[in-house]
């Protein structure tokens, strides 16, 4: 079978990157697909993440990030050129190859990929949830012409490119299900557990771990608010936040400001992540949405019992309340204080929690998910086949 993925790039680090390098290496290795794996902004750089060699890279050279630091107007023009360039491109390349599956991760080429006639089945991946952009746009405080962008732009891809192609992949049952009002064509794959042969923690240590980009969207500034309420009741117990972003020194800031900086510490992201979460005892996500968050899949890898509010989307996919984690409805300080607060307290809870966490995210092994992709892709040739 040949497949073909399509990237805006492979140098950068990343949660897309990151998937599509563990699938199309099990492809590529396991299965003895033909992959490709076809960029449009690789500039010559190396890879982030490890690729196999049997995998061909083919770089397309459009640089749409050549626009950002364009004015407004300019920028429109000249995406706009360098889309039917992209399109052009990428038409002559996947006539040559003619793959059995081309895959979008919805990015540049997701507009236009199903029109493209080279005989293959296309699919569209979705690493976000149905409506992200509007939540996007309300988190960040956009201006009034971003806001309306991202509207325009949201409404766009609900109504105009997700049924154009032969199988949309979302990654939740919860996200399925938004979107199965709007279209048929939808069915839920989940990410890849990327940890698969991590020890567990002993949960003895008095440290809470949260994990991601400094920004908006991961919650932190709640989050350590909140932390005034539970250094109140668990003063020997520290949070720690890895992660790099705009809004760092504004977090510092607040942390100082509410008197928490001996009990909360901010620190740079690190390769070394297993073993952080391996000297924490609680994993806790305070985001305003996510996708399907790979750092909660992290947590639980190592045994780390979950405390998180059921943003949109992933918390109530991953997380069975009261077994492996606790599950928080939005914007419940109150009952987040004292889930944590219980956790923290109870060592035999916080174990049998982590223990059952340990087990039951076994679910998304690399084997397992992958059946479920192979599945789809021979499912799609047969029926091809069968016309």
């Amino acid at each position: 079978m040949k497949i073909v993925y399509c990237l805006p790039d492979t140098y950068k680090p990343g949660g897309i990157e990151r998937i599509v390098s563990i699938k199309a290496n099990y492809l590529a290795d396991m299965m003895d697909y033909d992959l490709y794996i076809v960029t449009t902004g690789q500039q010559g750089k190396k890879n982030y993440y490890s690729f196999s060699e049997r995998i061909k890279f083919i770089d397309l050279e459009i640089n749409y990030d050549e626009t950002l630091t364009l004015p407004f107007a300019q920028r429109i023009i000249e995406r706009h050129n360098k889309r039917q360039l992209h399109k052009s491109k990428l038409t002559s390349l996947l006539l040559h190859i003619k793959a059995d599956i081309v895959i979008s991760t919805f990015t540049h080429e997701a507009d236009f990929l199903p029109h493209i006639k080279d005989g293959s089945k296309k699919v569209l991946e979705f690493h976000f949830f149905k409506g992200h952009k509007i939540k996007y746009a309300n988190s960040f405080h956009s201006s009034f012409l971003a806001k309306l962008a991202y509207y325009y732009r949201n409404f766009v891809e609900e109504n105009f490119i997700v049924h154009r192609y032969d199988q949309f992949v979302v990654l939740t049952e919860e996200d399925k299900n938004y979107w199965k009002t709007k279209v048929n064509n939808v069915l839920a794959i989940p990410n890849i557990l990327p940890f698969e042969k991590a020890t567990q923690s002993d949960l003895l240590n008095k440290q809470v771990i949260a994990v991601g980009r400094l920004d908006a969207q991961k919650g932190f500034d709640r989050l350590i608010d909140i932390w005034q309420d539970v250094v109140m009741q668990c003063p020997e117990w520290k949070l720690c936040i890895y992660g790099e972003g705009m809004d760092k020194e504004q977090l510092n800031k607040q942390i100082i400001q509410l008197g928490l900086d001996k009990f909360v510490t901010i620190y740079p992201p690190t390769q070394n992540i297993l073993e952080k979460y391996k000297e924490a005892s609680v994993f806790i996500m305070t985001s305003r949405y996510e996708g399907m968050p790979m750092t909660m899949l992290e947590a639980m890898c190592v045994g780390l019992p979950c405390v998180s509010y059921t943003f949109k989307c992933g918390p109530k996919d991953i997380i069975s309340d009261n077994i492996d984690g606790i599950l928080i409805a939005e914007n419940d300080r109150k009952k987040l204080v004292s889930s944590l607060v219980g956790l923290m307290k109870n060592e035999n809870l916080r174990i049998g929690m982590g223990n059952h966490a340990y087990q039951n995210i076994k679910r998304y092994s690399t084997d397992i998910v992958m059946k479920k992709w192979i599945y789809l892709f021979k499912g799609m040739i047969e029926s091809q086949n069968n016309i």
